[in-house]
């Protein structure tokens, strides 16, 4: 059952978006970036509830963003900047921001919604489409400065999304049973306590990539279910 469809940066893939696609319950990940997909967006989106990162940024794709993607409950990522999609982010896509959700659960979202080319009171990164400078905030008039810009193109570079979300899905993957994901987890449960030190406490802050997060995760998952009140003051392992 496929779970990852990655398709990015293939260029030379064209064409509108087959009603197939849709039909992949168990996708979680689709990143269709970097073509030159045509047509629009179906309604069916809704139909991958499983969904949680979806990009379709740098395609001549058009029409609106579906109402029916809110039906995608655990969705994270959105990047559909660089496109000729308009009209406005629809409420339901935006109440996937919930602050009932933790921020490595909350959606986050990149569109061309400078200037209000695509309109959109939710997005956390506004791109001009004309020019695909991108700010934080939509107000921003990119041709203030250029430190607006580089502060962007830091926050590209630093800004925790990407590795929330490559750390999260790296422990669902090798810590997490049965295809458990934190999406379906409490907030008190000692693994989604766990997880907020890693990403927020953790004073080593180790990469996604580093060969001791699990590791480190783990011996956190430990002391969290023996409610270790030691714990906070660890500061190596």
């Amino acid at each position: 059952m496929l779970e990852l469809l990655a398709l990015s940066g293939n260029g030379g893939l064209n064409g509108t978006l087959p009603s197939s696609l849709y039909e992949l319950s168990n996708l979680r990940m689709l990143y269709l970036d970097g073509n030159d997909f045509s047509g629009s967006i179906s309604q069916e989106v809704g139909q991958l509830i499983l969904l949680q990162q979806f990009t379709i940024s740098d395609n001549p794709i058009t029409g609106v963003i579906p109402s029916t993607l809110g039906l995608c409950k655990e969705l994270e990522l959105l990047r559909i900047e660089n496109t000729d999609i308009q009209g406005t982010i629809p409420e339901e896509v935006c109440q996937l921001k919930s602050s009932s959700r933790q921020v490595y659960d909350a959606l986050y979202i990149k569109a061309d919604c400078y200037s209000d080319y695509l309109k959109c009171d939710c997005c956390d990164v506004c791109c001009d489409h004309n020019t695909q400078q991108c700010f934080q905030d939509n107000r921003e008039n990119p041709e203030d400065s250029d430190a607006k810009l580089q502060d962007h193109q830091t926050y590209n570079s630093t800004n925790t999304i990407a590795r929330i979300i490559e750390i999260k899905q790296k422990i669902e993957s090798e810590v997490l049973q049965r295809g458990a994901t934190f999406y379906e987890i409490d907030f008190d449960d000692p693994r989604y306590l766990a997880l907020e030190w890693i990403l927020n406490q953790d004073e080593m802050r180790v990469p996604s990539d580093a060969p001791n997060l699990v590791q480190r995760y783990v011996l956190a998952l430990i002391a969290f279910s023996l409610d270790s009140e030691e714990w906070g003051e660890r500061r190596h392992v």
